[in-house]
C-alpha cells in the first residue's frame, strides 16, 4: 500500500515537472527566442514618404518693374494688374511658377543715373543700379526705358537688372516682359526638365543639356592633365597654377557656396592615341574626323589613375601630338576643323589638341614648347560650364545680353543652376526615399537600423523645408535643404547594413533551427502528453 502512494506521488511529481517545464517553455521560452532571433526594423514614416510626390511643387519669384519712361508713369497700374494676370497663367505643367508682381516709378537715384548715360551705355547702367541696393537672390529689376529707334529690346545685364526699351504699347510691352520673365530670366521650362530628368521619365526625349551635364554632387574633382608621348624630343611645360588661378579661381569661389570643385593636376608622358589619324595629302596634315573622337579617349582614360574621392572627377587632357603626326586637328561631320581644336565628351570632360610650333631638322633637342594658360583654359571653362550645366545665355535679334568674362559668371545664371539643380536634388530625393520604402515593404527580413530611420527622416524633414522656402522666395535656403535632402537619402539607400540579412532566405532559417530544437522538443512534447494523459486517469472514479 506504502509502495503504491509512493509510485503515484512519482508519477505525480512527473507530471507536474513536464508540465510545468512545457508552460514556461511555451509562455517565457518562444517570445524570448522570438523576440531575440526577429529582424531589428525601426519604424519609418511610410506615410509621409508616400505623400511627397502628392505635395505641390511651387516657386515664387519676386518682380519689380520700374519706369524710366515718364510716358508709362501713368500707366504703372494697368501694366501692374495686366502683367501679374499674364504670369499667372496657368500652364498645365507640373510644377507652378508664382510672380510677385511690384510696378513703381523711378527714385531720384536711379533716374539720375539714367539721366547721365541716356540707354548708351546700359552696361554701366546696369552696374551702377546694382551698387544702390544689396543685391538679393531671386528679385529680378526689370526698367522700362523709352526706345531710340521704336523698336522693343531686351537687354539682360550681369546682376539683377533687366532693360526693356518701350515705344508707349501696352499690349506690346507687357507680352515681351512675361515672355522675357518666363524664358530668359527664369527658364520655367528648364525646371521642367530638371525634375522630368531626376525621375528619369520617358516622356520627354533626352535633349542635348542633361545628356552630356553630370548630376548635382557636393563636390567634383576637377583633374588636368598634359599628355607628351614623346618627352625626349617635346620639352613642354604649362605654368597650370598661374592658369588656374587667373581663369578658373572666380568661377570656383563663385560656386564654393553651392558645390566645392577641387583641382588636380598631372603630366603623363609617353601616353599616345592607339587610332592612327587621316592624312590630308595636298595639306600634309593629320586629322580626325567625329566618329572617331569617343575611341581616343580609352587609351588616355587607362592611364589617369582614380580618384581618392567620392566625389565625380572631371578631366581635361591637353594631348601633344607625336611629332610624325603633326600638325593633328580635328574635323567636324562636314569636314570642317573645329576652330578650338578639342572635343567634349558627356559626364567626363574634354580633350584639347596643342599643336607645337614647326621647327627646323637641325634644332636641338628636346625642342621646348609653352602651353599658354590662356588658349587652354579659355575651351576647359567653356566644358566646366556644360558639364555642370551653366550654360551661357546666347544673344537674338530682340534680347541682348551683357556678356561676361571668360572666367566670370552673371547672377542670374547662378539662380537658374540653383533652382534646376534645387528641383533636381527634391526629385531625386523623392524618388529614392519611394524606392527605399517601397524596398523595405516587399523584403521583411531586410535590417533596418536606428541610422537609416534617421536619416530617412532627416530627409523627409528637409524636402519638406526645402519646398516650404521655395513656396516664400527664399532659393539660397531652399537649395541647402534640397542638398541636405539628396545627402541623407541617398546614405540611407546606400547603406551597407540594409545588404547584411538580404540574401539569408527563410529556409536557411529552418535548417538552422530544426536540428537546434528538434531533439529537445520531441522529448519535451512527449513527456508533456503522458502527463495529460495521467491528469485525466487521475479524475476518473474508480469502479470496482
Amino acid at each position: 500500500m506504502a509502495e503504491s502512494k509512493h509510485e503515484e506521488d512519482e508519477k505525480a511529481n512527473q507530471a507536474y515537472a513536464a508540465l510545468g517545464i512545457g508552460i514556461i517553455c511555451i509562455i517565457i521560452g518562444v517570445p524570448l527566442w522570438w523576440k531575440t532571433t526577429e529582424v531589428y526594423r525601426v519604424q519609418l514614416p511610410y506615410n509621409d514618404i508616400s505623400d511627397l510626390s502628392q505635395i505641390p511643387l511651387v516657386y515664387l519669384t519676386d518682380i519689380e518693374v520700374i519706369s524710366l519712361d515718364k510716358k508709362l508713369d501713368s500707366n504703372l497700374v494697368q501694366i501692374s494688374q495686366q502683367l501679374q494676370e499674364d504670369l499667372s497663367r496657368k500652364r498645365g505643367e507640373e510644377v507652378t511658377p508664382i510672380y510677385r508682381v511690384t510696378v513703381r516709378e523711378s527714385v531720384g537715384d536711379e533716374q539720375s543715373i539714367f539721366n547721365k548715360y541716356d540707354n548708351k551705355d546700359l552696361s554701366n547702367i546696369d552696374k551702377l543700379l546694382s551698387e544702390l541696393s544689396p543685391l538679393q537672390r531671386n528679385k529680378y529689376l526689370i526698367f522700362l526705358i523709352p526706345s531710340n529707334n521704336g523698336k522693343l529690346n531686351v537687354f539682360i545685364g550681369k546682376y539683377y537688372n533687366s532693360f526693356v526699351s518701350s515705344n508707349g504699347k501696352l499690349d506690346k510691352i507687357i507680352p515681351l516682359i512675361s515672355k522675357t520673365v518666363q524664358m530668359t530670366i527664369v527658364k520655367e521650362q528648364s525646371v521642367v526638365k530638371s525634375i522630368f530628368n531626376a525621375k528619369g521619365a520617358r516622356s520627354l526625349k533626352p535633349d542635348k543639356e542633361s545628356m552630356r551635364s553630370v548630376r548635382y554632387n557636393t563636390g567634383y574633382d576637377l583633374t588636368f592633365t598634359l599628355t607628351v608621348p614623346q618627352p625626349d624630343i617635346f620639352d613642354v611645360s604649362w605654368n597650370i597654377r598661374e592658369a588656374v588661378d587667373t581663369y578658373l579661381k572666380p568661377l570656383v569661389d563663385h560656386l564654393k557656396e553651392f558645390t566645392q570643385l577641387k583641382i588636380n593636376s598631372q603630366i603623363h608622358y609617353f601616353t599616345t592615341l592607339q587610332r592612327k589619324p587621316q592624312k590630308d595629302e595636298k595639306l600634309n596634315e593629320y586629322y580626325f574626323l567625329e566618329q572617331d573622337l569617343p575611341h581616343l579617349i580609352n587609351p588616355i582614360e587607362s592611364t589617369l589613375g582614380t580618384s581618392a574621392s567620392n566625389n565625380p572627377e572631371l578631366n581635361f587632357i591637353v594631348y601633344i601630338p607625336t611629332r610624325d603626326q603633326s600638325p593633328l586637328y580635328i574635323k567636324d561631320k562636314n569636314g570642317v576643323k573645329v576652330p578650338t581644336n578639342s572635343f567634349l565628351s558627356p559626364r567626363w570632360g574634354g580633350v584639347m589638341i596643342f599643336n607645337v610650333p614647326e621647327f627646323n631638322e637641325s634644332t636641338p633637342l628636346p625642342f621646348p614648347v609653352k602651353v599658354e594658360g590662356k588658349n587652354i583654359m579659355e575651351v576647359f571653362l567653356t566644358q566646366i560650364r556644360l558639364l555642370l550645366n551653366l550654360n551661357s545665355p546666347t544673344s537674338s535679334h530682340e534680347v541682348w545680353f551683357d556678356p561676361v568674362e571668360v572666367n566670370g559668371i552673371s547672377n542670374m545664371e547662378i539662380d537658374v543652376w540653383l533652382r534646376n539643380r534645387c528641383f533636381e536634388n527634391l526629385a531625386t530625393s523623392i524618388n529614392t526615399l519611394q524606392s527605399l520604402a517601397q524596398l523595405l515593404g516587399q523584403i521583411s527580413n531586410i535590417v533596418i537600423k536606428d541610422d537609416i530611420g534617421s536619416q530617412v527622416e532627416a530627409a523627409v524633414r528637409e524636402i519638406k523645408s526645402s519646398l516650404k522656402y521655395l513656396s516664400t522666395g527664399n532659393l539660397v535656403d531652399a537649395f541647402h535643404s534640397s542638398k541636405r535632402a539628396i545627402i541623407a537619402s541617398e546614405k540611407a539607400f546606400f547603406d551597407p547594413s540594409l545588404l547584411e540579412l538580404l540574401y539569408f532566405p527563410e529556409d536557411q532559417k529552418f535548417a538552422i533551427y530544426i536540428p537546434l530544437f528538434l531533439p529537445i522538443s520531441i522529448p519535451l512534447i512527449t513527456a508533456m502528453m503522458h502527463a495529460i494523459k495521467w491528469f485525466k486517469g487521475t479524475k476518473k472514479p474508480k469502479t470496482d
